[in-house]
């Protein structure tokens, strides 16, 4: 059998199918039709020397371009950067959404969802904290528009930091927590700068909703007053609650993440939160994050399963079937990853420091090209 796109010869990771080898991935129709060896197909692509991973999903950005202060033009900086799916996480609310469908889910070649903002003006402009004014919370506005969009929307979005709704996110919280309950969607919440504590909003969290900026530095941290994992949060991850490292300008440190891991608490999916005032720097990018992860110790299989497999299922509601992995009739999605050999300089988000922290890594990953949909489309060098 000739397919209709095949990429031969490099090495495929797919946890969800445990594939660890040198293989071919066969497209047809623009669906995973088979992986093996020795595939036909009527467009080939040599992948000799590169990691084929589905393609990778990014829980976290912002792709309003040209309304949020925030935005970024999602084919440039997702797709042509290795990420095939990216999930927009608050830009919009009830009343800037229907700009997001039709100026950018509707156009880009990146697949992309939502999460839809409990603020109906979504994250606009960084002069005002969207919710400063609890006014411009709307349940029934949220509830509505997503109803509308359940093709689109895959939660709620909170930001709980005191720039945001000031120092007492508690109002919001609930009101966040009673639109995605109406919903039966999960609720995201954006934890740095939150004037609560972080055990006392993970007891409000349900099954499937995430706590983004896991490994952030400021007040609402992961970690007690003594470095220690919060107790509270290994029992949240019991529960079923989700914990996102959504990388950001300010919203990763070395010093958290490499404490967390070592105490056995490595982030169950990892994003970039990439957007207008850290594209060039420190995120770049989702394999510039995870290759950061990598150099925390994390194992490439876990690495690549927290942004596939476990972003698919957490989309799962929304998403096609098979998204996030390469069993037959997935989406015909790929990454295609160098893993690069030598002395790369790795910069984190910490708040308190200008210009973050650098850490060498001995290896980094660098996106060559993708497949979207069975389309090839080649990757911009990275900066």
């Amino acid at each position: 059998m000739t397919h209709d796109l095949v990429v031969a010869g490099g090495h495929v990771l797919c946890t969800a199918t445990g594939t660890d080898g040198i293989a071919d991935v066969a497209i047809d129709d623009g669906r995973i039709a088979a992986v093996g060896e020795g595939l036909a197909g009527h467009e080939r692509v040599d992948a000799a020397g590169l990691l084929v991973v589905p393609g990778l999903i990014d829980l976290h950005v912002h792709v309003y371009d040209g309304v949020s202060h925030y935005g970024v033009d999602a084919d440039t900086y997702l797709l042509r950067r290795g990420t095939t799916t990216g999930v927009d996480v608050g830009s919009a609310g009830a009343q800037t959404f229907p700009g997001l469908r039709r100026m950018v889910i509707e156009q880009a070649q990146t697949r992309i969802y939502a999460y839809l903002h409990i603020a109906v003006e979504g994250m606009i402009s960084s002069l005002v904290g969207e919710l400063e004014d609890i006014r411009w919370a709307s349940v029934e506005q949220c509830v509505d528009v997503a109803e509308a969009n359940r093709d689109t929307i895959a939660g709620v979005k909170l930001r709980a930091g005191y720039q945001m709704v000031g120092p007492d996110p508690r109002a919001a919280v609930d009101l966040a927590l009673e639109a995605a309950g109406a919903l039966g969607l999960p609720l995201m919440v954006h934890v740095i700068d939150m004037g609560m504590p972080l055990p006392e909003l993970l007891a409000k969290l349900r099954p499937g909703d995430v706590v983004t900026h896991c490994f952030h530095g400021n007040d609402g941290s992961l970690l007690d007053a003594e470095g220690n994992v919060w107790p509270e949060a290994f029992e949240a991850r019991r529960r079923g609650i989700l914990f996102d490292v959504g990388h950001g300008v300010g919203s990763f440190t070395w010093r958290v993440a490499r404490a967390a891991l070592a105490q056995g608490f490595p982030p169950d999916t990892i994003s970039s939160d990439i957007h207008a005032h850290n594209h060039a720097g420190p995120v770049h990018d989702l394999p510039r994050t995870l290759s950061k992860l990598l150099h925390l110790g994390m194992p490439l299989s876990e690495v690549i399963a927290a942004a596939t497999v476990r972003v698919g299922r957490h989309l799962a509601h929304v998403a096609p079937a098979g998204l996030g992995t390469l069993a037959p009739g997935a989406p015909g999605d790929l990454s295609l990853l160098e893993r690069q050999r030598g002395r790369f300089a790795l910069v984190d988000g910490e708040h308190r420091l200008s210009a973050g922290v650098t850490e060498h890594a001995e290896e980094r990953l660098v996106a060559r090209s993708v497949v979207r949909a069975g389309a090839v489309v080649a990757c911009d060098e990275p900066t």
